[in-house]
């Protein structure tokens, strides 16, 4: 069976004073939660998941509700759809995967932006990366080519960057970070500085999160890429790296749902 990390990170107040996040991983079936201080807590989950997002305002997707933690499973084989699960508990009591829907392509991360549904993806080995756009039901709706060449390790992660207005997309392959503006082109931002493999990122107050795996000292962490030159910040070793896909979503450690903008943590609480 592979092995799939996958890395919420959640700023609290309530968890301890010299906390800075809380994170909610996945590696196999096993899920953990902890802060920036250490390991606090292990379950075991009912699928591998490969990628996680926040569903932001003005998405409808039924069975889930704004700041849910959205998240898709790692598909069986390389063309294989994925489950969809809304993640109940992810930041407090005992979490559970309820699913709501089944991609009809198969990505390797997902994205919200505009009301819209996105996730990355590639046209196969020496191809491209691959934008995908899907319906509330999860049905690709559109095709986007980033012009990014790969080799043979494929997509990386996705964010949006409302700011700006553009995408920000990995290589693994090459170990570079790409802006790309939707339906235009794709922009080189740099490399990460080492050697990394499975990912995904994470946009959160201008600033581009990443959950990694370092291969070179065979772990998986938690950081910042820098978006004008591409280099990368480790934040947090979180542990051994065990081997196949990394997801990651960051919410506001602000401690009012009128300040984070997001309604996550009360999804969490109001399911405990």
């Amino acid at each position: 069976m592979r092995t799939i990390t996958t890395i919420a990170i959640a700023g609290l107040a309530a968890t301890t004073a010299s906390a800075q996040f809380q994170f909610f991983s996945s590696a196999d079936a096993v899920l953990y939660r902890g802060t920036d201080g250490g390991l606090t807590d292990t379950f075991n989950g009912a699928d591998e998941i490969r990628g996680m997002s926040i569903l932001e305002n003005g998405v409808n997707i039924a069975g889930a509700s704004f700041g849910d933690v959205i998240a898709v499973s790692s598909p069986q084989g390389q063309n294989d759809a994925q489950e969809v699960y809304r993640v109940d508990n992810a930041f407090s009591g005992t979490p559970s995967l309820v699913q709501i829907g089944v991609t009809s392509e198969p990505v390797s991360d997902i994205a919200f932006a505009n009301g819209r549904i996105f996730g990355v993806d590639n046209s196969g080995p020496a191809g491209t990366i691959l934008v995908r756009e899907f319906d509330a039901n999860f049905n690709e709706i559109n095709t986007f080519d980033t012009g990014i060449n790969i080799v043979d390790r494929g997509a990386g992660g996705l964010a949006y960057d409302p700011a700006n207005d553009i995408f920000y997309v990995t290589d693994p392959d090459s170990d570079q970070l790409w802006s790309y503006s939707l339906g235009g082109s794709s922009t080189l931002l740099g490399n990460a500085g080492f050697d990394f493999g499975q990912n995904d990122l994470a946009m959160f107050n201008g600033k581009l999160y990443a959950a990694i795996a370092e291969l070179g000292r065979g772990t998986y962490n938690i950081g910042e890429f820098n978006t004008t030159d591409g280099s990368f910040f480790n934040l947090v070793t979180v542990g051994a790296y065990p081997g196949g896909s990394i997801g990651a979503v960051v919410i506001p450690a602000t401690p009012t749902l009128a300040l984070l903008g997001l309604g996550g943590l009360a999804a969490a609480r109001r399911r405990r």
